[in-house]
């Protein structure tokens, strides 16, 4: 193989590493898991309002979320910066 060739697979290479999936953490967590959480501690929340409530918490910088696949879709995974 050439150089030029070589180069072309090292940088796929490297590409399909950084694009590997990557799961939840221990530290991260889910809109279901906070209803759990919530429910746990005696909180009735629906999917809209828990989802509007975390989503309010990353605006004011409380937390951070990042996107990774779960089940077949991107899913929000929560964490504290």
């Amino acid at each position: 193989m050439d150089t030029n060739t070589l180069n072309a697979l090292s940088g796929l290479e490297i590409a399909l590493k950084e694009a590997a999936p990557v799961g939840k953490s221990n530290d991260e967590f889910t809109v279901h898991d906070f209803i759990t959480k919530a429910q746990g501690n005696g909180q009735i929340l629906s999917y809209d309002s828990a989802d509007k409530r975390l989503r309010r918490m990353v605006e004011k910088k409380l937390l951070k979320f990042r996107l990774i696949p779960l089940a077949g879709h991107h899913t929000r995974v929560y964490s504290a910066y």
